[in-house]
């Protein structure tokens, strides 16, 4: 049941991350042959805010699923399983909280533009449904976080250059 719940929300992120980014690319591709004859695209740069929104929030949640986050461990290779452990846990505990934090800063956000009913400059629609939906998709990367979170404590990750333990000498 789960599986399939993780692949429903890979499903959609990925369909709206591969719709975004493609959009941008032909707004890009029809702006710059537009600008050759001196006829940019009207509202090019509020196509592709939009877009880079869906595209990021979207994206987000492929990077927790496929825990690719940039991380910098000086001597993380080094450690003994039990502190290679405690270390993931805490590290995956951090990043959870960062991307609950991240939610609902964007739901608060969502939540001001709809109240102030904050337009775009070029096409005046409303900002608010577009930050909503980059909150939902947020919600993906919350999921996989916590999914990531429950299948750490059942699989330890084997490290090649660790400190073997003192009883393995």
């Amino acid at each position: 049941m789960l599986k399939r719940i993780d692949r429903a929300i890979s499903v959609i992120c990925q369909a709206v991350s591969g719709l975004a980014f493609c959009f941008m690319a032909l707004i890009a591709f029809v702006d710059s042959i537009g600008r050759m004859f001196d006829h940019p695209l009207l509202g090019a740069a509020e196509y592709v805010e939009f877009a880079l929104l869906l595209f990021f929030f979207s994206s987000l949640a492929f990077v927790v699923r496929d825990d690719s986050q940039i991380r910098i461990g000086l001597f993380s290779d080094l450690y003994k399983p039990k502190l290679q452990r405690l270390e993931g846990l805490f590290t995956n505990l951090g990043e959870l909280l960062a991307l609950c934090l991240l939610a609902y800063m964007m739901w608060d956000q969502a939540n001001r533009l709809l109240r102030f009913n904050t337009l775009s400059s070029f096409f005046k629609i409303p900002f608010a449904p577009w930050v909503f939906a980059a909150t939902v998709l947020s919600l993906a990367a919350i999921w996989f976080a916590v999914r990531k979170l429950v299948k750490r404590r059942n699989d330890p990750v084997p490290r090649p250059h660790a400190i073997p333990e003192e009883d393995e000498f």
